[in-house]
């Protein structure tokens, strides 16, 4: 197969988790997570890198696979790449800090034994209005801002803000030239003293290996693929679904014709999570539809 011109996307799940889970870019990995977390460089130099299954409790239970999960002493990091939205992204993501939060409530000696959990999204669109690259969440009281618990955070990093930067020419700070590799197509496309860096260098060829590795180049074009098949299938029950309640003609049609698409969609097999994406509808209507 011919050498690729250019680079496989970072945003893609295939490419993301070849990169994380590659000893190569550790480096680049400690320093990207250190300018967002704060947590020390050397603690998450040496961190374990892993790809994790969570355990179901029970047959009702959904099986959760979240994206690289980042484990150092006293600290677990959850790292999702969000290629896209859709409604209930973040509260699918949301339940894999939850399901850590409870292995390590399970597993500890006393309640302070228990490991700062750090949720750590990558948003490949703009979806708080705060027009900045990192957001930060934690739980604190309405009125006196007081944090309710240290251990548990959750930070959301906004592609968009970044390559809205870059269109306007604007100057960036170093954990912005980072993640400049997640919205370039070709390493052309960067300038600055940054990439000769070592560990940006290790970051770049490492990302121009898994570009020219068939298996991943395979994966990636699947994935391509299973993302147009979906989007078409989406506007196509989309579609049969308003022109079904048009005829209908009923003063709920709008509501008529987003069940109709939930029903087209579930007969074709799309996860609930799109499905609502679709439709508008909730996870528990589009339950009810199960039924």
């Amino acid at each position: 197969m011919a050498k690729r011109k250019n680079i496989l996307e970072l945003t893609s799940d295939v490419v993301f988790k070849a990169f994380m889970l590659s000893d190569n870019t550790k480096e680049y990995k400690a320093k990207l997570l250190h300018l967002i977390t704060g947590i020390s460089y050397e603690e998450l130099l040496h961190a374990t890198y892993v790809s994790k299954e969570f355990p179901v409790n029970n047959k009702k239970d959904k099986r959760y696979r979240s994206d690289i999960v980042v484990d150092i002493d006293k600290h677990i990091l959850n790292c999702e790449m969000n290629g896209q939205y859709y409604q209930g992204l973040f509260i699918k993501n949301n339940r894999y800090i939850n399901k850590i939060s409870g292995d390590s409530f399970d597993k500890g000696e006393d309640y302070l034994d228990i490991e700062d959990i750090n949720q750590i999204n990558i948003d490949n669109f703009t979806k708080y209005k705060g027009n900045k690259l990192v957001y930060e969440f934690s739980m604190y009281e309405k009125d006196t801002r007081e944090l309710e618990e240290e251990g548990l955070k959750s930070y959301h990093i906004d592609l968009d803000y970044l390559r809205k930067k870059c269109y306007n020419k604007e100057e960036l700070n170093e954990l912005e030239e980072m993640l400049m590799l997640f919205i370039v197509k070709s390493f052309d496309e960067l300038r600055g003293d940054i990439y000769m860096e070592p560990y940006m260098r290790e970051a770049m060829q490492e990302l121009e290996r898994i570009s020219q590795d068939e298996k991943i180049i395979g994966l990636y074009d699947a994935e391509k693929v299973d993302k147009k098949i979906r989007n078409t299938q989406i506007k196509g029950a989309r579609m049969e679904g308003i022109v079904k309640g048009k005829i209908e003609g009923r003063a709920e049609g709008k509501l008529e014709s987003q069940i109709e698409i939930a029903r087209n969609l579930l007969k074709i097999g799309l996860p609930i999570n799109q499905i609502c994406e679709a439709t508008s509808l909730s996870i528990f209507e589009i339950e009810e539809l199960q039924k």
